[in-house]
């Protein structure tokens, strides 16, 4: 089986196995923050899947058209969407430290100014807690939704323009 031969939802199960393995080694084993610079990595290696799918794609469907490599840009970005959003579903929840410092630095930065009381911290703490998770997968959803837009729709409009 030849990797043209995969259809778009594998490779972007493909790519998202990739995406899931690359940041879990570069927390887990190389102690680098989840939002620190591997997520210049993380992205390139999306940015890389999904020319991949709209070039092999390119290759596999009898006269591409424009309409037919963003579909086919499209079946993988949303797949990828979607374990990305599960995996970060899942490592919020598993490394609930993250959250947990990410409110003790705003609780000292509040603190610092000196304009707050204790209430009103503890209050900001708890509202910070309650939006954090639909937060982080809204953000995620929209990033990986609305790149793979972007890479599909100019790379399927590059790869289908006529030399004159």
């Amino acid at each position: 089986m030849h990797f043209k031969s995969i259809s778009s939802t594998k490779k972007g199960i493909l790519i998202s196995l990739v995406l899931v393995f690359y940041a879990l080694i570069s927390f887990y084993f190389f102690h680098i923050p989840e939002n620190g610079r591997s997520q210049y990595v993380l992205m390139g290696l999306y940015i890389s899947g999904m020319i991949w799918v709209i070039v092999s794609g390119k290759y596999q469907i009898e006269n591409p058209s424009i309409k037919s490599l963003f579909s086919e840009g499209f079946k993988a970005f949303i797949v990828i969407t979607l374990f990305m959003a599960l995996y970060t579903f899942v490592f919020y929840k598993i490394n609930p430290q993250i959250l947990e410092k990410g409110i003790a630095d705003n609780n000292d930065i509040i603190t610092k100014q000196g304009d707050k009381t204790v209430m009103e911290i503890k209050e900001n703490a708890e509202k910070l807690r309650s939006i954090f998770m639909p937060m982080m997968l809204a953000i995620n959803t929209i990033k990986y939704i609305f790149l793979g837009a972007i890479i599909s729709i100019v790379s399927a409009g590059f790869l289908t323009q006529k030399n004159n």
